[in-house]
């Protein structure tokens, strides 16, 4: 694997700036996707075409407000055949492959740019302090599916490296030595320091993972596990809100037509004596983790918008793990795979067979 050197003493955000403006300049591209600051503080997904507007944008805001593949599939999800090249964090960019799966965007219009992710803050503690800043090296200042992300980095078409001086951009499609190329970069520097940085981040953060996952697995299994869990849900449905994912306009679990009438949950406790009564709140949870799981990117966003603290993102990224470790298959991995349940295998999953 080769990249192409970073300009000397920049910082990983004006490398990235400077790749936007060169793109726009050069009509390789017609626009950029990134945040930009606005006065007050916050941070707006904005389509730029002047390359003088990039003064004010923030490729690595601190946080996540709304996950970038969602702002994405609005602005190339059909029409007139831009070429947008989108600047995403790791899980933003495999969110948007799984979106272009869903039929939900259209890869062929968007060049996607990721970098190093050093991680976001918890959306609360950002509204308090809207200083805060990520410190990949004190795992307590950033989000808990920050912490155990194993995915950090070499996602997209071009990933930019800051390990090292100076960094590295690596191209990691096709789509990624053609930007490259036509913006005169040289294509010469070896990766082997990043990756074995990679290798060892991954290492400890995969430890962190499973002890994790162990934990909620006992505190939280079976029926009684997880009406424990979700015991302080409010039905507000915030996690189904901004998943990037979830993108029907009417979702399955809210239609009137699917719920049980009355008198088959009386039917059924005369068969059995007595039945329990699954509350709406648990279904609808346990709905959603059905319908999610092999496209969980672990973003965390529906974590950060839970007003309970409920540890929904730790759990679907759980749940996500086992489901796609038995159908092989890694959320936003795959540009050209299919969805697991858009096929079929004759010879699969006969270990649950009766």
């Amino acid at each position: 694997m080769k990249g192409a050197r970073m300009s000397p003493g920049l910082s990983l955000r004006d490398e990235l700036r400077n790749l936007a403006a060169a793109s726009l300049s050069s009509g390789f591209c017609t626009s950029v996707m990134m945040p930009v600051r606005t006065d007050s503080g916050d941070y707006i997904w904005s389509l730029i075409t002047d390359p003088v507007k990039l003064s004010g944008a923030d490729p690595l805001p601190p946080v996540m407000t709304v996950n970038g593949a969602k702002a994405l599939s609005s602005f190339a999800r059909g029409g007139e055949a831009d070429r947008i090249l989108a600047f995403l964090r790791p899980c933003e960019a495999r969110a948007a492959v799984e979106l272009s799966k869903l039929e939900q965007l259209d890869q062929e219009k968007v060049f996607m740019v990721t970098m190093d992710c050093t991680g976001a803050v918890p959306l609360r503690d950002w509204l308090e302090n809207r200083e805060l800043e990520p410190d990949i090296s004190s795992p307590s200042s950033l989000r808990p599916l920050c912490r155990q992300c194993v995915s950090f980095t070499g996602e997209g078409d071009i990933c930019l490296t800051d390990h090292g001086d100076p960094g590295i951009l690596i191209p990691l499609t096709d789509k990624g030595v053609s930007l490259l190329e036509a913006l005169d970069y040289e294509i010469t520097e070896d990766c082997d320091a990043w990756k074995a940085w990679t290798a060892e981040l991954v290492r400890e953060r995969d430890v962190s993972a499973a002890a994790g996952r162990a934990e909620m697995s006992t505190a939280y299994a079976g029926l009684d596990g997880l009406a424990k869990l979700f015991s302080g849900c409010i039905g507000c449905r915030s996690c189904r809100t901004v998943c990037p994912i979830c993108y029907c306009r009417l979702c399955f679990i809210d239609m009137k037509d699917r719920r049980f009438p009355a008198s088959d949950h009386l039917r059924r406790s005369e068969r059995a004596g007595a039945s329990r009564l699954s509350s709406n709140t648990l279904l609808f949870h346990i709905g959603r983790m059905a319908h999610m799981s092999l496209s969980c990117v672990s973003c965390g966003m529906c974590e950060d918008a839970c007003p309970s603290d409920i540890p929904i993102g730790r759990l679907v990224g759980m749940v996500s793990e086992r489901t796609t470790d038995l159908f092989d298959y890694r959320a936003g991995g795959d540009r050209g795979g299919l969805l697991p349940l858009n096929t079929f295998e004759k010879d699969e999953l006969h270990e649950f067979e009766d």
